[in-house]
């Protein structure tokens, strides 16, 4: 069984578990809670996935190069900070990276591509944070 909401998808989790549960992009991770209580959500994406878009910059909150979309069941999504978040804390939520807003055949963002466009980026590398 699993809930879909345009681009979030959640599967049902125990409320008691030794790992946590959530959904990337739509695809479903499992990470030991061991590790998930001394990782942020950032650390998780950069380093477990194939994942690149979501960077890490000032480690702080302040820069946005981080920035997702997390979503629960009875919320509305919401830009939330990357870096800031602890890994532990996104069970049962669905999180979307900028690389989840593309198409299915792997065309940007309407967003990302007027960007690109127009040139509307210097180095690029918070480009990412921008168009979330």
């Amino acid at each position: 069984l699993k809930v879909t909401l345009k681009r979030f998808i959640w599967y049902p989790v125990a409320a008691m578990t030794s790992r946590v549960l959530f959904t990337l992009n739509g695809e479903l991770q499992t990470v030991d809670v061991e590790e998930a209580t001394v990782r942020t959500l950032n650390e998780y994406i950069r380093c477990n996935t194939q994942y690149t878009g979501t960077k890490l910059s000032c480690g702080q909150g302040g820069c946005g190069a981080c920035t997702i979309i997390l979503a629960r069941p009875s919320e509305q999504p919401r830009a939330v900070n990357s870096c800031l978040t602890p890994l532990a804390s996104v069970h049962g939520a669905a999180v979307l990276t900028v690389e989840g807003l593309s198409k299915a055949d792997g065309t940007p963002h309407p967003i990302a591509e007027r960007l690109a466009k127009f040139n509307g980026s210097q180095c690029g590398f918070c480009m990412p944070g921008i168009v979330m």
